[in-house]
């Protein structure tokens, strides 16, 4: 057996196992507030070597994995007003008139968070990789940068954007890697936040002045 086996698994030993502890911690968890989102997936990514050193396509290479996503999902800002007119004579309310409520939507769709992916070769040789991506982007479309270590190839970088239950990236290793990959994550969803106010207006007959008041009911 190579002696090298043992250093490099003595060496990635410790990342691998925080990544693969923070997604089991992470598959029972539960939306933590409104606008924070946890979840986790399976994902799979077929990669294309573009150096000429090596064939383009190997079936080897194909990655099976998990990955978890810890994201802050900007939330959904529903505003509803509507109007009460009161009409005072000699300090007797004579009229009361509510005009229709109003609703503004304000949609949220910013996202940004962490994400962190454990892969193996299961059609190849069975090497382990594990990576951890910052993302940022929309509801639907983010873009994600990271680093990851893997037992074969050692430290690489990874860069790609990702859809809804897809992704194209590249990873940089001895050379560039293109991929593609499926994975069962959608959309993210935004929370809603609801407010609502009340506008009171005081009119009195004796007094060209209105006396306004706005309640959050």
């Amino acid at each position: 057996m190579n002696d090298r086996q043992p250093y490099g698994w003595r060496l990635c030993g410790p990342i691998l196992s925080g990544l693969l502890t923070g997604l089991l911690l992470a598959l029972p968890a539960q939306t933590v507030k409104a606008e924070d989102e946890i979840r986790v997936g399976a994902v799979v990514q077929i990669p294309f070597n573009l150096s000429s050193e090596r064939s383009l396509f190997d079936p080897g290479a194909i990655r099976l994995g998990v990955t978890c996503q810890y994201a802050n999902v900007e939330e959904d800002n529903i505003t509803t007003t509507r109007g009460i007119t009161n009409t005072y004579v000699n300090g007797t309310l004579t009229e009361s008139v509510e005009t229709p409520a109003a609703t503004q939507v304000d949609e949220g769709n910013r996202v940004y968070g962490v994400e962190g992916n454990v892969f193996v070769t299961v059609l190849g040789d069975w090497n382990i990789s594990g990576e951890v991506l910052g993302l940022y982007g929309t509801n639907h479309v983010q873009g994600a940068l990271g680093a990851g270590y893997g037992l074969a190839e050692s430290f690489f970088l990874d860069a790609k954007a990702r859809f809804p239950y897809s992704e194209v990236g590249l990873r940089f290793l001895n050379g560039a890697e293109l991929y593609g990959g499926l994975n069962t994550l959608g959309d993210f969803n935004s929370g809603k936040q609801q407010r609502r106010y009340l506008v009171k207006t005081n009119r009195n007959s004796y007094s060209p002045s209105e006396d306004t008041v706005v309640v959050i009911e």
